[in-house]
């Protein structure tokens, strides 16, 4: 079972490699997120895998992936055979630390617990952008000769160093990941601009079904992921998060 979380597709596509390599069936995370979801509750057999494929979010792991993580249940099995795949646009933290605890806290471990660098896709922090198309593609390829790697690790149960925890990840993981998940899970600064073709893509695509179109044009309930999924797909960049991200670049995984 590969649970994975994946707002512009670089985790979906870990996830659906994994599964086919695995032959794992693959559960969205978000099926589950929010106070009236269903709890995820599966059963396993012995020779079964919990996959858990997440994006690094501001150096930690996606609130709705914590959630998902601490209200998984596996009836069968009070030990089950975990793994963890995160993709990063270059850094993960103590996101290894973090999902730790969390195993930790249900009586689970891992031996598994990897990062794949993607393409950067977090454009609403100063600074941050969109990688050059040169360093995409690279980033992608490198992705595709590592991944089969962290697969045979996983299939044969022999763990391999393969997580970037990036310099300052005390200051990066403990003190602005908590201020990014008190801040920025937030709908407030999202706008629409007069480019909008009212072709209800964003409403599709948003992984928790936050966006509504009313009038043609979408409107965001207050429980945003910061997926940015709404921001990448937009063929016609219409939609911005406040001035930030007005001469930002796009990217979502072809």
């Amino acid at each position: 079972m590969i649970c994975y979380f994946s707002g512009t597709g670089n985790s979906k596509w870990v996830a659906e490699t994994v599964s086919a390599a695995l032959v794992e069936p693959l559960v969205p995370m978000a099926t589950y997120y929010g106070t009236d979801a269903p709890e995820p509750t599966f059963e396993l057999t012995a020779d079964e895998w919990i996959g858990i494929v997440s994006p690094i979010h501001s150096w930690g792991i996606p609130p709705l992936v914590v959630q998902f993580i601490e209200r998984l249940q596996i009836t069968n099995n009070s030990k089950p055979a975990v793994f963890v795949i995160f993709t990063c646009g270059d850094e993960c933290g103590y996101a290894d630390r973090q999902v730790s605890d969390l195993l930790a806290q249900k009586g689970w471990t891992s031996r598994h617990i990897y990062s794949v660098r993607m393409p950067n896709n977090y454009i609403v922090f100063p600074g941050f952008d969109v990688d050059s198309k040169v360093l995409e593609e690279q980033k992608k390829a490198e992705a595709k000769g590592v991944l089969p790697q962290l697969i045979d690790a996983i299939k044969t149960d022999t763990p391999m160093a393969h997580y970037r925890r990036g310099s300052l990840p005390f200051v990066k993981s403990r003190m602005i990941y908590p201020q990014f998940c008190k801040y920025m899970m937030s709908s407030k600064s999202f706008v629409v601009t007069d480019a909008c073709t009212s072709c209800g893509l964003c409403e599709k695509l948003c992984p928790i079904g936050t966006i509504k179109l009313v009038n043609g044009k979408p409107t965001w309930k207050d429980d945003c992921t910061q997926c940015l999924a709404c921001i990448h797909h937009c063929p016609v960049q219409a939609i911005q998060y406040g001035k930030a991200t007005q001469k930002k670049g796009r990217y979502f995984y072809k």
